[in-house]
């Protein structure tokens, strides 16, 4: 779709000349994603195919219609996560579950989450993306009970 639409799918390496531009063989753990680029440009150079309100990526073909999988709820379905990229740039989906897996809390599995990605983006960099996480709880759902939490002090 972004090909389509005139982009360039190259890792950084290959845009600087480093890689072949023409190789398409991607490892996950290159640690150099595939980008979008503008056709005849270094920008923008993202590595998402999804977007909210980024008008300049739009005109290469990055939308914001998400991809939806539908799941069934079943008893075995504890919880659920939201989170931004900038929580799974360092941190596994199973790391993620886990860490959610060892708070009885939805509050302090997500103060826990942020705090470790946080730590981790500065291990491995001198900022930090969008760290944002969403868990729900589905047990208490499923029982038809309604389980309201105080907002933290200073949040509605």
């Amino acid at each position: 779709r972004v090909k389509a639409c005139g982009a360039r799918v190259m890792s950084v390496e290959q845009v600087e000349g480093v890689r072949d531009p023409d190789a398409e063989g991607w490892l996950a753990d290159e640690g150099d994603p595939p980008r979008v680029w503008a056709r005849d440009g270094l920008y923008p150079g993202t590595a998402f195919t999804r977007s909210l309100g980024d008008l300049a990526a739009e005109g290469v073909g990055v939308i914001a219609d998400p991809e939806v999988k539908t799941v069934e709820i079943t008893p075995a379905h504890l919880f659920f996560v939201v989170a931004s990229d900038g929580v799974f740039e360092f941190l596994s989906s199973q790391e993620v579950v886990d860490m959610v897996a060892m708070h009885q809390d939805p509050r302090d599995a997500c103060a826990a989450i942020a705090a470790e990605s946080y730590k981790l983006w500065l291990e491995h960099e001198n900022r930090t993306d969008d760290i944002t996480i969403i868990i729900v709880h589905i047990r208490d759902a499923q029982n038809g009970v309604t389980k309201r939490t105080p907002a933290a002090p200073g949040r509605r």
